[in-house]
């Protein structure tokens, strides 16, 4: 679970009722003066009587003070054990609630291949497109690309990406990234780099990229942005093309998907949250999301591929049915998340509201998170 760290109260000591005890006092020093003429006077001499006396009131206001000490000391440590909870708990939620910026992004599939068409699939008139009969099944694929062969296709598919990232830009990319991020096979990110080698010489990236780990990965680049240079910049990319199969629920999909991470200038990621079905409350989970993201109530609009395997997804108070994408994509298995993240700040960053999204991760049952507009244009 990744909730907030949580602090039991300090247990109090009760202050001591200074009545009664000045009353005690006042009585064991008459029963002390009472007592010692009537019944100690013939035995022990004045000397003795008031020695002993004043030793029992010694004794007396030595306990008194210990509680009174006793009781300071505790609220002492009371305060001081509170304040630095509320620092352990604030220096938590500051961590938590740090965004990145997507400063560009691109998204290819069978049904969007630039940044208008992407929000013509939240439009009422938007007709999904129709699955086509291949071997083994159904599918849903990107025209352009030829070949059968699946291996064959996400090679084409990560070339296709390199070639639309370049022509949403007037001018040639200059880029060296501190790091670089790939869902997908060796061989589709070696095509991706040959293509941007020919297309944008300028862009250095590395042969051997980190494996893309879902909100690990994201994590682990938030952290990293955190104070960084206003032109740093993390890549983060991957293709899928599923095979077919004849039961399956979905037809096979294929995308291509690429974003440009940065300290400022985008529509903002935030951390993000996971759910794990055997651990904790989905509506739990939501709400966390929603205090990471420092919002009252759900986004407007939540983009996900249908999860038909968690139940608790109908009790949600989230806008997720008319945002469903399996119609428009497919199966496209580990690279759901990037995809529905694309679409939700493609939402946020036209509406100029936040968007949540749903997605599929290599280590949890199901993360959530939300995309905020970008707050240097406020």
């Amino acid at each position: 679970m990744n909730e907030a760290p949580y602090f039991a109260p300090y247990p109090r000591a009760r202050s001591p009722v200074y009545s009664r005890w000045w009353l005690s006092g006042a009585a064991l020093l008459s029963v002390l003066i009472v007592g010692g003429k009537l019944f100690l006077a013939d035995l022990y001499e004045p000397r003795v009587m008031i020695v002993g006396m004043v030793g029992v009131l010694l004794l007396w206001l030595t306990v008194f003070l210990l509680r009174v000490l006793y009781v300071h000391f505790n609220q002492h440590f009371a305060h001081t054990y509170t304040e630095t909870a509320r620092q352990i708990q604030r220096a938590w939620w500051t961590r938590h609630r740090q965004q990145v910026a997507l400063v560009e992004a691109v998204l290819v599939g069978p049904v969007c291949n630039s940044v208008e068409s992407r929000m013509k699939l939240f439009t009422p008139d938007h007709q999904p497109p129709v699955a086509e009969k291949v071997d083994g099944g159904l599918a849903m694929r990107l025209r352009q690309l030829k070949g059968n062969g699946i291996a064959e296709r996400e090679r084409k598919l990560a070339m296709l990406l390199a070639m639309q990232w370049k022509g949403q830009h007037e001018t040639s990319i200059a880029l060296h990234p501190l790091r670089c991020y790939w869902q997908g096979t060796a061989s589709a990110w070696a095509a991706f780099v040959e293509q941007m080698a020919s297309s944008c010489p300028q862009v250095k990236l590395p042969e051997h990229p980190e494996p893309w780990q879902g909100l690990a990965s994201l994590d682990v680049i938030i952290d990293q942005l955190q104070g960084a240079a206003a032109d740093a910049r993390i890549l983060c990319a991957g293709c899928a093309s599923l095979p077919p199969q004849a039961n399956s629920r979905l037809p096979a999909g294929e995308a291509a998907v690429l974003w440009l991470l940065g300290t400022q200038g985008g529509v903002r990621f935030c951390r993000g949250e996971w759910f794990a079905a055997e651990s904790e409350d989905l509506a739990t989970v939501a709400e966390r999301v929603l205090q990471q993201s420092e919002l009252d109530k759900p986004a407007p609009a939540c983009v996900s591929f249908a999860q038909p395997t968690i139940a608790e997804l109908a009790a949600l108070n989230w806008n997720i049915r008319p945002f469903v994408q399996d119609a428009n994509f497919g199966a496209l298995g580990s690279l759901e998340a990037m995809v529905v993240q694309t679409l939700a700040a493609a939402y946020a960053q036209t509406h100029g509201v936040p968007c949540a999204w749903l997605g599929n991760d290599p280590h949890h049952t199901l993360t959530l998170g939300v995309v905020k507009p970008d707050d240097s244009r406020t």
